[in-house]
């Protein structure tokens, strides 16, 4: 591939913010408020999950360090443990993460079909899922370009939402929030919203093989990517409950809307629903960049079709692959809430799958692990066993029903990966 057709630091960290900051920041905080029932729960459920994400990046760092390879997140899978996990664990993530873009993409439509009358939602969803196909057909420069400008516009929109403290008076809490729940018990479920919240740069090693340098300027790009995620919520969180406060942040629901109308009276509700549309754009756009990379890595080692495989070596574009997760992507969208139903159940599995990926590092050969890298995956590791426990506990029935899918897709690719080996090992 061009160099000029490869990714930067710069678009890298752009990458790993995008992945981050999708329409969570601009809703999670009122359930975290809720959930946690005190400032005190509240502030130290982001600021934990801030130090479990930056261990997470940490942790995940180093494997792209080891394993620079496009589509990493499934030979990591692959080459420390057994194609089947990493066969299963990937098409649910791929499942999970198809479903999203298309409940995002469901989102922004909504906040612009009053603009196209007669238009269903559907529609209007798809369309935008088919103009950054589009997009992405054209190269991995151009898409990498416009999703810096895309991140950019969100950044900036955080920024105003954070300027507001030193603009607007603060808002005093009007009554004391009534819970009923323990202590352990209200933080766990209000660590569960922020960590998810948090969750997305893992997926930035699927660019590994799409990198400058990739040896040096992917693991700097997903710390320094973290580390402005985590200032960024935390400011945010502190605007969040100095404007609304801290009570009704809790039953607020527009929370962003609510901000922004503060600092820029009626106007602001239309400068919001055209910055949270480029939010849709901006998650879309970069799930579309990461997981045809994942399916083409899979195409590759023969788990699924070889024509996954095909590719415009020249742009960086992985059409086939890109075709698929459209359609999957628009198939969610007319699906609607059974795919909802099914997100719910592979968010416990979520956690789990990136216990088991960041476990990788202690089996992928590369230099020797630090102390500190040590430390922040074990602790990494324990927190999300710790996550998926409180999923479990509290949703029982997604913690049953989602291990009972991934021992379904476990054993689906057992066989498939078996007779993959099989073939593999004929032509060799």
């Amino acid at each position: 591939m061009k160099t000029t057709n490869k990714l930067r630091f710069f678009d890298i960290t752009m990458m790993v913010i995008s992945l981050v900051i999708g329409m969570g920041i601009f809703r999670a905080p009122a359930t975290v408020a809720l959930r946690a029932g005190n400032e005190t729960l509240f502030y130290a459920a982001w600021i934990l999950g801030g130090i479990i994400a930056m261990c997470g990046a940490l942790g995940f760092a180093a494997i792209g360090r080891r394993m620079p390879v496009s589509g990493a997140y499934y030979r990591i899978f692959a080459q420390a443990y057994h194609p089947s996990i990493a066969f299963a664990i990937n098409i649910l993530i791929l499942v999970s993460n198809a479903a999203s873009s298309a409940g995002v993409a469901i989102i922004g439509a909504e906040y612009i079909s009053a603009y196209f009358p007669g238009i269903h939602t559907s529609i209007l969803a798809s369309m935008m899922i088919i103009a950054l196909f589009g997009v992405n057909l054209l190269g991995l420069r151009t898409s990498a370009n416009v999703q810096n400008i895309l991140i950019g516009i969100k950044v900036i929109m955080l920024f105003c939402v954070i300027s507001a403290i030193g603009i607007v008076p603060e808002m005093q809490s009007t009554a004391p929030l009534i819970h009923n729940q323990g202590l352990m018990e209200s933080f766990g479920l209000a660590l569960i919203a922020v960590s998810f919240t948090y969750g997305g740069y893992q997926q930035t090693i699927n660019f590994g093989g799409d990198i400058v340098d990739k040896g040096n300027t992917l693991p700097k790009a997903i710390i320094l990517g973290v580390i402005i995620i985590i200032s960024l919520y935390l400011c945010a969180n502190a605007a969040y409950v100095h404007v609304i406060g801290f009570s009704q942040l809790a039953q607020a629901k527009s929370i962003a809307a609510i901000v922004v109308q503060s600092l820029f009276g009626n106007a602001g509700s239309l400068l919001l629903s055209a910055v949270l549309v480029i939010s849709v754009f901006g998650y879309i756009n970069v799930s579309m960049l990461s997981n045809p990379r994942v399916l083409q890595a899979m195409s590759e080692d023969g788990v699924l079709p070889k024509t996954w495989a095909k590719s415009k070596a020249e742009k960086g574009v992985h059409v086939f692959a890109l075709i698929i997760f459209t359609l999957l992507s628009i198939i969610c969208v007319f699906a609607g809430k059974s795919f909802e139903t099914i997100l719910n159940y592979t968010i416990f599995l979520d956690s789990i799958g990136l216990a088991v990926g960041i476990s990788t590092l202690y089996r992928l050969k590369g230099e020797k692990i630090s102390p500190l890298i040590h430390a922040a995956t074990g602790f990494f590791i324990l927190s999300c066993l710790y996550t998926s426990c409180n999923i479990f506990i509290f949703d029982t029935q997604a913690g049953v029903y989602g291990s009972a899918l991934f021992a379904a897709i476990f054993i689906c690719g057992w066989f498939i990966t078996k007779k993959s080996q099989v073939v593999t090992h004929h032509n060799v």
